[in-house]
């Protein structure tokens, strides 16, 4: 990975307990490469799933997803992930978040994160890998 510009922010990729999301954070690396910014990785899963045989398998290929682009990932059990991933995208100082693009049954994940974090870009990547862009106002 070449070297991170200081001035830069991170760029965060929000994942969820699905295999799918290693796309998320290919797609993360591409944007932390083009700005110079550090990647890094957050996983926000229900208190419940907490003891999850099927989480432990998708974890550890997220994790390696993430290992292979050189980024660090952190998992918290939490039920108000929202809330969790704008804490943890302040202190990790976040230029950019990517997540998932929502679906038809959406949690409400993305338009909560944008609420308590209306200054940082979000960017959302679809199923087909397109990119969806929620910018602050100037």
């Amino acid at each position: 990975m070449p070297e991170t510009n200081q001035n830069e922010k991170t760029v965060l990729v929000c994942v969820t307990p699905q295999r799918s999301c290693a796309k998320l954070i290919r797609r993360g690396e591409q944007i932390a490469l083009k700005s110079r910014a550090k990647l890094i990785v957050l996983a926000v899963f229900a208190k419940r799933d907490g003891t999850s045989p099927e989480l432990s398998a998708v974890l550890e290929e997220l994790y390696e997803a993430a290992r292979m682009c050189d980024a660090t990932m952190s998992v918290y059990f939490n039920d108000s992930p929202d809330i969790l991933a704008a804490v943890f995208a302040t202190k990790k100082d976040a230029g950019t978040i990517v997540t998932g693009f929502p679906r038809e049954r959406s949690t409400g994940f993305v338009s909560r994160l944008h609420e308590l974090l209306p200054s940082t870009p979000i960017i959302m990547i679809d199923e087909n890998d397109g990119e969806h862009k929620i910018l602050p106002e100037n």
